[in-house]
């Protein structure tokens, strides 16, 4: 019997741990299956696009489990999407005063911030929720709002944590403009282009097709007087986001950014025209985007 409860309980815990994943806090507590209805239709809503719908499901849940956390984080979700940032700040502090999800809502909240442009704010939220749970997205969130407060060392810092422990070619690119951005800000030191060429270098040999590694490291090259070779990497970028561009299978509206780093491109190229026409592009884009789900916006 004895040897039996050992074997047992271990296989006993790993099927509490698996559990988890699939099975709310809340639900584990017992909450209301009433609730439980409205925060499972929500968040399904939620997960189609449906912001409003899903709003009135999870304040539904809300009502009948007024400490249903779940629900919470899920409508600031939604809140968040429809812009209406001061309902989403208020659910993620609530989910947060309930000590569930703290993680997600510290995370949360930061972009929220980071939204409104309270960086300081978004900075803070962003560290809370590191130190619940590490996670290379918001570190790499972090690094970016260090970045807009001219900071650099900070963001290198997150940068490197992400390089040390993921290495991506995401990775890498963003912690050369990181050494870019440094190297702007501090006289122009000649060890930092250095620092940023070896990591957009990195980055290229990584992931062959990065067009925003070789977008970025021409400027490098620019700074450095290397002109041939700055004007070599920024049309490689213009090949490779036409050809992305040529190629495009998903949803049109997806290509805004692409289209956005083009007319970068472009115009660091000299070629004004193309660079505006892909700007009016982008408005095509964007209003047909918005016809297509004004159901989902707060104008009405």
């Amino acid at each position: 019997m004895r040897a039996l409860i050992y074997i047992m309980t271990p296989i006993l815990i790993l099927t509490i741990i698996l559990a988890s994943r699939f099975v709310s806090w809340e639900r584990l507590k017992g909450f209301d299956s009433e609730a439980d209805k409205h925060l499972t239709h929500g968040t399904q809503l939620l997960g189609k696009g449906e912001f409003y719908r899903s709003i009135t499901e999870l304040t539904r849940a809300i009502e009948i489990e007024p400490k249903y956390a779940e629900a919470y984080i899920n409508r600031g979700r939604a809140y968040y999407y429809l812009a209406r940032y001061q309902e989403a700040i208020a659910d993620y502090t609530k989910t947060i005063s309930l000590k569930q999800y703290t993680a997600d809502a510290y995370a949360s909240r930061g972009d929220v911030y980071r939204t409104i442009n309270d960086v300081s704010r978004a900075i803070d939220d962003y560290t809370f929720s590191l130190e619940k749970r590490k996670n290379a997205l918001v570190l790499s969130k972090r690094a970016k709002c260090y970045l807009e407060i001219g900071k650099p060392d900070e963001a290198i810092r997150d940068y490197s944590d992400i390089v040390k422990n993921r290495p991506t070619a995401i990775a890498y690119n963003n912690r050369g403009r990181a050494y870019h951005k440094k190297y702007l800000l501090s006289h122009k030191k000649d060890e930092l282009p250095k620092h940023a060429l070896a990591d957009f270098d990195k980055a290229i040999e990584m992931q062959p097709h990065y067009a925003i590694a070789y977008l970025n490291r021409s400027y490098i090259y620019g700074d450095l007087g290397q002109e041939n070779k700055k004007v070599s990497d920024n049309s490689r970028a213009i090949d490779l986001l036409t050809e992305a561009i040529e190629n495009w299978e998903i949803e049109p509206y997806q290509l805004i950014p692409i289209y956005l780093w083009r007319s970068v491109a472009f115009y660091k190229n000299n070629q004004i025209d193309k660079a505006q026409n892909d700007v009016k592009r982008i408005y095509v884009l964007f209003i047909q985007f918005y016809l297509n789900n004004i159901g989902n916006f707060d104008i009405l």
